[in-house]
């Protein structure tokens, strides 16, 4: 009776286990989007916009500065220059890390001009020539134009 019981048992888990493997895979559902109040949306601009125009004026400031003739000046205002290219391209990055509310056009704006102001940091310590810059720039220029939509 015993060894019954227990065939019959086996049998059943079989059939179950049968069952599980022909049983199709359920479709998973997208998570839905995460909704932001207008006050948040509103506080996420003010903050990305306030960092933008931060980056911005440190970059203005640090490449309108002169070495004169001296080497060792020249070579500290180039330095200033591309850490504030950098520096200002990290900080756009975290400060729209912090405010995912922010609208999706001015966040691509963002992403891209800090892309860009990396990049153009590196070309600048590799010394890429000027003419081989253009095309990064024209994308800094652009991504500058959509932050300023945004941010008037």
């Amino acid at each position: 009776m015993p060894t019954i019981i227990a065939i019959v048992i086996a049998v059943i888990a079989i059939g179950v286990a049968i069952g599980a493997w022909f049983r199709p895979i359920p479709n998973p559902e997208a998570p839905a989007a995460k909704t932001y109040s207008d006050q948040q949306v509103a506080d996420a601009q003010k903050a990305v916009c306030d960092a933008y125009s931060l980056v911005h004026n440190a970059i203005i400031v640090t490449n309108n500065k002169s070495g004169g003739s001296d080497p060792t000046a020249i070579l500290a205002v180039a330095a200033n220059a591309r850490l504030s290219a950098h520096a200002g391209g990290q900080y756009l990055a975290d400060i729209l890390s912090q405010y995912p509310a922010t609208q999706s056009d001015l966040a691509q704006g963002i992403r891209d001009l800090a892309t860009n102001l990396e990049k153009l940091t590196l070309e600048y310590l590799g010394e890429t020539p000027n003419a081989d810059q253009d095309p990064l720039l024209r994308s800094a220029d652009d991504a500058t134009s959509q932050i300023k939509q945004h941010c008037k």
